[in-house]
């Protein structure tokens, strides 16, 4: 209730504010990004409901392997997933080659483009955050009312209530990633909050008298966030004894278990492996054209010469996304595992690390980066001009930004989950808060430390919005190219080059949850 309440202010606060200090262009687009948002939670959290406790709780054939395709997912760029659906359903892809001017009215562009294409991206995370809110309690009610009620009334009374919370964090993720994020809306041509102030910016607009103030969505998406990581932090288990057992696995009869498992399996198959097959569709596509026939075959060869041209034409755009990505993610880890252990440690520590990440969370990309031009671009400080124009410092503190929030949360989730009497034998030998976090934290989870590493580093390397405007002349990043060049249609080359991309982020997901499993794993034992 406490929640509640808390949640309804902030939201009170941001509406009153907006009613009154805003605009009517402010409101209009303020407005359009909350039915960005609203359009993209209708389609993924019941999808991603459904898939969470269907998972969780009934017995799916393979469903460890559909966990895994599904968490996977969440390291997928919202560029790439945008581009996959595009070059199957948008203009000048699959559908289209197939019906032509007939799938027009179907085709992702425009407003339903970016409602399908932000809904779709959201599925992994309403999962993820649904599969962790069943993860965190204990299952005595629903196996009290297995019992008495049948498997049908169970679900619904008991396990979707107890969902709830996650449900919540899910549709505080979608909004805050509506108000925050152009990359959907500025490839389908749609006009909202973040996209406008983008195109402004990228238009020549003074930083300094910007026509579209940057409070509202700033006001707007910290409401959303902070509430979203308090729920998020209640989801740890306050100390091993209060860790749940094994999830039950509810019964079903032999024609209900075979139409759950279709439609499970469909669903992940289509989310996991459309982007593959879209982007070898187009990368292999030969059009030729004669007497004004046209015919469209598919090569093999095509794709493989592609891929190798790829990696060799845009070898520069590899090396500076390493370099930067490197970079941030180092600073991330630094920073993330200080505050994250000293929060641990403290009494209140679990607001500090939501007020934290919320803030964070909670500045728009486009943003951030108006704030480091105010700060780096100025005449009177030549010293921060040439950090600005001639060194990748902007970006990098940009992906820091981007990517600490996430590695925050997850760092004071593992060493919370740490054993007390080890840190207060080293207090009892007189080490310091740093030498414990060393000697504690850090020679206890090399393989944690890593994973963290490693997930900053997939972040930095996939985020758009924040380091777009801040790049220095001269260097060039993929995700930075491949961005704009979705902007003239997922075609052979910009395929091939999401395919390498795609192949990149599955590898540092593999690793990453491969390095993060016997934490979590220890952590619930």
């Amino acid at each position: 209730m406490k929640l509640r309440l808390v949640a309804a202010v902030l939201f009170l606060i941001a509406a009153g504010l907006l009613a009154v200090g805003g605009d009517w262009l402010t409101l209009r687009l303020v407005g359009a990004s909350a039915l960005l948002a609203l359009g993209a939670a209708a389609i993924a959290l019941p999808i991603g409901t459904f898939l969470a406790i269907a998972l969780g709780r009934l017995a799916i054939p393979g469903r460890w392997l559909a966990q895994g395709l599904l968490t996977l997912l969440l390291f997928e760029p919202l560029y790439l997933t945008c581009g996959a659906w595009r070059a199957a359903f948008g203009p000048h892809g699959w559908l289209q080659d197939q019906i032509g001017a007939a799938a027009n009215p179907f085709l992702f562009d425009g407003w339903l483009g970016a409602i399908v294409l932000h809904g779709i991206a959201a599925i992994p995370w309403t999962f993820f955050f649904v599969r962790l809110q069943l993860a965190a309690g204990a299952p005595e009610l629903e196996e009290d009312a297995l019992l008495d009620t049948s498997t049908t009334s169970t679900l619904t009374n008991v396990t979707l209530r107890r969902a709830a919370p996650g449900v919540l964090m899910a549709a505080l993720w979608i909004g805050v990633v509506a108000f925050s994020e152009m990359t959907v809306t500025s490839i389908c041509n749609v006009r909202t909050y973040a996209e406008v102030l983008f195109t402004g910016i990228t238009l020549g607009e003074a930083v300094d008298r910007t026509s579209l103030p940057v409070w509202p969505a700033v006001l707007v998406t910290f409401a959303m966030t902070v509430v979203a990581t308090t729920l998020a932090s209640q989801l740890a288990p306050a100390n091993a004894a209060s860790t749940p057992v094994r999830s039950p696995t509810f019964p079903m009869r032999p024609l209900a278990r075979l139409f759950a498992t279709a439609i499970v399996w469909l669903s992940v198959l289509l989310l996991a492996g459309l982007p593959i097959g879209a982007f070898v569709y187009k990368a292999g596509l030969i059009v030729n054209v004669a007497d004004g026939h046209v015919d469209r075959y598919w090569s093999a060869a095509k794709v493989s010469e592609l891929l190798v041209a790829s990696m060799q034409k845009y070898a520069g755009l590899f090396q500076w996304t390493i370099a930067i990505g490197l970079a941030s993610a180092a600073a991330t880890l630094l920073i993330s595992s200080s505050i994250a252990w000293i929060a641990s440690r403290l009494r209140h520590g679990q607001s500090v690390v939501a007020l934290i990440a919320g803030v964070l969370f909670g500045v728009p990309g486009p943003i951030i980066a108006l704030s480091l031009i105010w700060l780096f671009n100025r005449r009177e400080a030549p010293l921060l001009i040439y950090f600005y124009d001639r060194t990748i410092l902007a970006p990098t503190i940009a992906l820091v930004i981007i990517s600490l929030p996430i590695s925050l949360l997850l760092l004071w989730h593992i060493f919370r989950a740490d054993a007390g009497d080890l840190d207060e034998a080293a207090q009892l030998e007189g080490l310091g808060p740093w030498r414990r976090l060393w000697r504690v934290g850090v020679m206890r989870r090399p393989a944690v430390l890593a994973a963290v590493f490693l997930l900053a580093f997939a972040l930095a390397t996939s985020d758009v919005t924040a380091s777009y405007l801040v790049t220095p002349p001269g260097v060039d990043t993929l995700s930075r190219t491949i961005f704009e060049m979705l902007h003239y249609g997922a075609e052979d080359n910009v395929a091939a080059l999401c395919l390498i991309n795609l192949a990149l982020s599955a590898t540092m997901a593999v690793i990453t949850i491969m390095l993060l499993k016997p934490a979590f794993r220890s952590a619930q034992s």
